[in-house]
């Protein structure tokens, strides 16, 4: 009887499992599906500006969110499913909120409403989304760190992503590339999002050379999964 109230609470846990990492997919390709049409209508307005990281957004978000979804139900004891499916919907939260703001305040302004709160949004959401991808890098593929030294930077990267969207947040003057201003910008703060966006993918870049090192370490099928890892976030 034992046993059998063991199986059950598996399978009770992997429909839940699998329930929730579909939702999720859902609603990151529901977003993104979202953010392609609002620029789409952005651009039957040419004096409106275009966000130009809409194509790397929109195959993260949907590349992410899917594979997420398949491997978490599969592997729900493992963070490396569900940071797939974290990552996919904080570039889809960043993608919408982006294009949300662009057509609320630019390109047709006062037609929608929230695009200051959407700009804040905007403003800071990217930090935590690449803060996901240095986690996956020093986790995959065994939902460990590559060794104990490797704590460190894991501790450090979270202390750097909770200060980055704090600097984000509240930086005065323009975000990034596009011409909006950040609605809780502190007058008299410096504006750092070109440093904290260098920053962000320098950790990306340290997080991935850890799995240089489980190559040397793993057997033939972990090495595969990490090649493939590694193909695919070069291609991104």
């Amino acid at each position: 009887m034992a046993a059998g109230a063991r199986e059950q609470g598996r399978a009770i846990g992997g429909r839940r499992a699998r329930a929730v990492a579909w939702s999720l997919c859902v609603l990151s390709l529901t977003l993104t599906a979202l953010s392609l049409l609002l620029l789409t209508l952005t651009l039957f307005r040419p004096d409106a500006p275009i966000n130009y990281y809409w194509l790397e957004t929109t195959v993260i978000a949907a590349s992410y969110s899917t594979v997420g979804a398949v491997v978490a139900p599969r592997l729900r004891e493992s963070p490396i499913g569900w940071l797939f499916c974290a990552i996919g919907l904080c570039f889809a939260v960043v993608h919408f909120s982006a294009e949300y703001a662009i057509y609320a305040l630019l390109a047709r302004p006062g037609s929608l409403p929230g695009g200051e709160a959407s700009v804040w949004i905007w403003s800071w959401v990217w930090v935590p989304a690449i803060g996901l991808i240095v986690f996956l890098d020093l986790l995959f593929p065994n939902g460990r760190l590559p060794s104990a030294r490797w704590r460190w930077f894991a501790w450090f990267t979270t202390a750097a992503v909770l200060a980055g969207v704090l600097s984000a947040a509240f930086s005065p003057g323009q975000i990034l590339q596009l011409p909006l201003q950040n609605p809780l910008g502190i007058e008299g703060l410096p504006n750092v999002y070109g440093i904290v966006e260098a920053f962000m993918y320098a950790l990306v870049v340290v997080g991935a050379s850890s799995m240089l090192m489980r190559l040397r370490r793993v057997g033939w099928v972990e090495r595969q999964q990490i090649k493939w890892f590694a193909y695919t976030t070069a291609v991104a």
